[in-house]
């Protein structure tokens, strides 16, 4: 079967939003380091000016490594917490395309989750993909299905309010995988849930890029 990360289609709208992303970025740090010495990461993603207008997405590295885990799972049900304009649903939604699987993906910003259906129906892979938008505490309810792997990449302090309420849904080998793991206390919160003393999940914690990717197996139910 001909990898679908590598059409032309695909690997041209993946690369316009990286490159759209970079420019942003490049634009919009300084300017926000300026009014602000909050990090990012800690301000209200419902308010705050970079959670409304920025990509605070996933770099080629990190997609290529989504890509990868969800087509070593064969996984057909992949839940992604955190949208946004929809770079990592891209990825996500090649390997479903291959896996004969879908992605539900959930954005708090409307016109953020408009733009992440834009690049899928774009790319061509609108119809593996389902991006719900509101609070990802409310729409991922909707989810009844076992689901093979969940992406965490929304707002970090929600990390462990997502994996509760979907726990009961995911299929014993389940894969978790939480970006900017840097970002969360390993005492506390979801670090210290799916940690060494879990006897419900295999952590490991990986160097990735500048940061940290929190990759947990769910072991049993």
């Amino acid at each position: 079967m001909e990898c679908v990360l590598k059409q032309p289609k695909v690997a041209a709208i993946i690369q316009r939003e990286h490159q759209a992303a970079r420019l942003a970025r490049e634009s919009f740090t300084a300017q926000m380091n300026a009014q602000s010495d909050v990090p990012v990461y800690n301000r209200d993603f419902r308010t705050s000016e970079a959670h409304k207008t920025q990509y605070l997405s996933i770099g080629p590295r990190m997609g290529a490594y989504l890509y990868t885990i969800a087509r070593t799972l064969n996984a057909r049900n992949i839940v992604e917490f955190g949208t946004s304009f929809g770079i990592s649903t891209l990825y996500l939604a090649a390997a479903a395309a291959e896996n004969g699987g879908n992605v539900t993906g959930s954005e708090y910003h409307a016109h953020k989750a408009q733009k992440a259906r834009d690049n899928l129906q774009d790319a061509g892979l609108s119809s593996y993909a389902e991006i719900l938008s509101g609070d990802g505490r409310e729409t991922l309810q909707s989810i009844n299905a076992p689901i093979d792997l969940l992406f965490l990449d929304g707002s970090k302090d929600l990390y462990l309010d997502i994996l509760m309420m979907l726990e009961k849904h995911l299929r014993p080998g389940a894969m978790i995988i939480a970006d900017n793991a840097d970002h969360l206390p390993e005492d506390e919160g979801f670090l210290h849930y799916v940690g060494k003393d879990s006897d419900r999940y295999l952590t490991t914690l990986i160097g990735f890029h500048k940061g940290l990717v929190s990759q947990s197996l769910y072991l049993k139910n």
